[in-house]
């Protein structure tokens, strides 16, 4: 054994040459190391010499060759999961359809833009104007001239026309307003409504085909990977054998994967997304606006599913 003091680092360095059990390489160009890793090192390597192999590498290969595991491997059948998304979808649009028509919202919109219901708020506006007139406006009207000595004058006549003019006008104003309020006001709600939730419905069918498409899309590259592993498991198994023959020249490969790809699913990030976007959009604008955050949401999950 050798000493050498650094002053470098300030201690001292022990180095082994030789094989007089010390580590290094001696003239014959052999390597030792200290006894006790020696010791150590054959210890957990075979037992001190107690343990060894019970089998061969070809027995080995032989109980492996034609038993891949992937043979009954199946890729998962999204087909049960996805009729029901597309009955729940069909579900969504009947009851959307039921509620535009018949006594839906048709029916109420029909209802609103019906002239003969307005007319007939009309009419009994100015019933209610005729009683007032005939009680109340006109016999002011009246006292008021007699004690001015003025009901024989043409005065009073004009002037209870007047009245009657006024009321008419009044009559065909509270009309107008009347029918403009109902395509202006009540009616556009309900259709702005209704075309909401036939958006709604639409967003959601076309979300549910989408995730259609990426699932079989899925389930086909699912079910190559587990046939190309099965394929190549008998080339692998041969391979562990080469590397065995090839140990000793210190030349080994390793084999290629043997699971399919474990990358994040188009359909999870998606489904992430849309359920990220439903909570934010339905928080902000109440149910209805559910769809459409699922929607904007479903866009950026699937976008993140590629990173």
């Amino acid at each position: 054994m050798f000493k050498q003091f650094s002053p470098e680092f300030g201690h001292e360095f022990r180095y082994f040459k030789g094989s007089s059990g010390g580590g290094g390489g001696g003239g014959s160009g052999a390597v030792s190391y200290p006894a006790y890793i020696e010791a150590i090192h054959a210890d957990w390597l075979n037992n001190t010499g107690a343990d060894t192999i019970s089998e061969s590498i070809t027995d080995i290969m032989d109980d492996a060759l034609g038993n891949s595991p992937w043979t009954t491997q199946l890729a998962y059948d999204p087909d049960t999961d996805i009729t029901a998304m597309i009955a729940s979808g069909t579900m969504l649009q009947t009851l959307v359809t039921l509620l535009s028509t018949g006594t839906g919202l048709d029916t109420l919109v029909e209802d609103i833009l019906d002239h003969t219901r307005v007319d007939l708020a009309v009419t009994e506006y100015e019933a209610d104007l005729d009683a007032r007139l005939t009680t109340e406006v006109l016999p002011r009207f009246r006292a008021g001239m007699r004690d001015i000595n003025a009901v024989t004058s043409s005065a009073f006549v004009i002037g209870a026309a007047l009245i009657e003019v006024g009321q008419d006008r009044q009559a065909a104003m509270f009309s107008a307003n009347l029918h403009m309020k109902a395509f202006s006001d009540d009616a556009i709600k309900v259709i702005n409504l209704k075309l909401e939730y036939q958006r709604a419905a639409t967003a959601a069918i076309a979300e549910i085909y989408r995730m259609k498409i990426v699932a079989k899309k899925e389930e086909n590259e699912s079910a190559m990977k587990i046939d190309e592993s099965d394929a190549l498991w008998d080339l692998e198994v041969f391979q562990h054998g080469a590397n065995l023959l090839a140990a000793a020249g210190g030349g080994t490969m390793q084999p290629g994967g043997k699971e399919p790809s474990t990358a994040q699913s188009m359909i999870g990030g998606a489904m992430s997304g849309a359920a990220m976007g439903a909570m934010v959009a339905g928080a902000s604008q109440g149910a209805i606006g559910g769809p459409a955050g699922m929607i904007g949401g479903a866009l950026l999950g699937a976008a993140s599913a590629l990173l």
